[in-house]
């Protein structure tokens, strides 16, 4: 049997590692960027992603990396995982999976293309209808980006949306080991299972604006957001996930999403108010942060900042829709000096070149030193585990802004802790 797999993002690359790991196949990748196949033919994989990393180095034997259209040529089954960016209108941009499509007509006959992309509804009734030769297969990817691999072969349910049973078996069989371990199935159309996409990021997406909705409340009531959602999560009909006050989200998908599905509604004329609702929290959630750090620094011209944080995520190397990146603007703009810190080389060099004002450093003790106050941004883990007295002696200031709530309102002693859904806790020691 031959795969393959149609665009070498994450979620591409998660796939061509499951497949290498539970599938006897003759087994292709396929990107069009000769550049990103020569670094993973190298064993230089482009994402922050260990587990992934390891299987694709482990099964590199079992992957023919291609740039060669001519090597699309009648496979059993092409997963096409490439991006779907969105316009400036806010629809989603096709123009990738639209390449795709095309180079796999002109070299198959025939086959099963299962799309993993995320698509706006209908567009595999379209393709359908163009390629009656051609079997489309909707199978929404639901990938946490910084754990591709782990969510792709150990996933809570597979969607699979198509016309026709056999379709269906198909991707039963070759997903053996998920049917084997139980994991449940959702058969249904192409236009459920894509619509279950959209449906899903937006109803997370939704859960996090609320939260940090409700943290404005909290904090003006003198409650603690903290205490509040571990309450509220405690139920199973709510959950703890995307419970966690903060500057909002980021990301590739859930703003393209968001967009995307707010713009089909709009054409089917539909009013859809709770995402648009989620979308306008999320945009105000980081400026909303800003005004904290305003009110303690009336003028901020001059004030040295250090910003802990700069991926949109902890644990990846995207900074796409980074809070990163809405935090330095206004910053910058209110005359705040600024540096920064993240884990990833990747980001940080990014950050760098887009950012020359600002002091991008290789350590966070380089960031924070002889700066006002501290801003943490992200929650990497390194940043949970600050050291009071080292700050002490590298800081100027005795001012932490921490806008992932990583600590206890009352864990520092010296330094004013201004977090998010909390009050601000002022230093018992001098």
């Amino acid at each position: 049997m031959k795969i393959v797999i149609v665009g070498l993002g994450y979620v591409g690359l998660a796939n061509v590692a499951y497949f290498a790991e539970n599938l006897r196949a003759d087994l292709w990748a396929y990107d069009s960027n000769s550049e990103k196949l020569a670094a993973l033919k190298s064993a230089q994989f482009p994402f922050k992603e260990p587990a992934l990393n390891d299987i694709l180095k482990k099964d590199y034997k079992k992957i023919h990396y291609t740039a060669n259209p001519q090597d699309l040529k009648d496979a059993d089954a092409y997963f096409v995982c490439v991006g779907t960016p969105s316009k400036e209108d806010g629809t989603a941009d096709l123009s990738y999976l639209n390449e795709a499509i095309n180079e796999i007509e002109k070299n198959s006959k025939g086959s099963r293309v299962i799309i993993r992309s995320t698509v706006p509804v209908g567009t595999a009734k379209t393709l359908q209808d163009r390629l009656n030769s051609f079997s489309f297969i909707s199978m929404p990817e639901f990938l946490a980006e910084g754990r591709s691999y782990e969510d792709e072969s150990s996933p809570y349910r597979i969607v699979v949306g198509a016309r026709k049973a056999e379709d269906y078996d198909f991707i039963r069989n070759l997903r053996k080991p998920d049917v084997n371990s139980g994991v449940p199935f959702y058969f249904m159309s192409n236009e459920s299972a894509e619509l279950t996409k959209y449906a899903s990021n937006i109803f997370l997406s939704m859960k996090i604006s609320y939260i940090n909705e409700m943290a404005r409340l909290a904090e003006v009531m003198n409650a603690d957001i903290s205490d509040v959602a571990l309450a509220m999560g405690a139920d199973p009909r709510i959950g703890h996930a995307m419970l966690h006050a903060g500057l909002g989200y980021g990301g590739s998908c859930f703003p393209k999403d968001s967009k995307a599905l707010l713009e089909t509604a709009s054409k089917e004329d539909v009013t859809m108010l709770l995402p648009e609702a989620a979308a306008a929290i999320n945009f105000t959630q980081p400026l909303y942060f800003l005004k904290k750090i305003q009110r303690h620094y009336p003028s901020m011209k001059g004030v040295k900042i250090a910003m802990l944080g700069l991926a949109y995520k902890a644990g990846t190397s995207d900074l796409r829709n980074a809070v990163s990146l809405t935090m330095a603007k206004y910053l910058l703009e209110d005359g705040a000096i600024l540096s920064a810190y993240d884990p990833s080389l990747s980001v940080r060099e990014t950050f760098s070149a887009s950012h020359p004002s600002v002091r991008v450093c290789a350590s966070k003790e380089d960031a924070v030193k002889g700066v006002d106050a501290l801003l943490i941004v992200t929650e990497e883990k390194e940043f949970a585990n600050l050291d009071e007295k080292a700050l002490l002696s590298l800081m100027q200031g005795r001012v932490i802004f921490d806008g992932r709530d990583l600590y206890p309102c009352y864990h520092f002693s010296y330094f004013e802790y201004v977090s998010v859904g909390r009050v601000s806790i002022k230093p018992e020691l001098q």
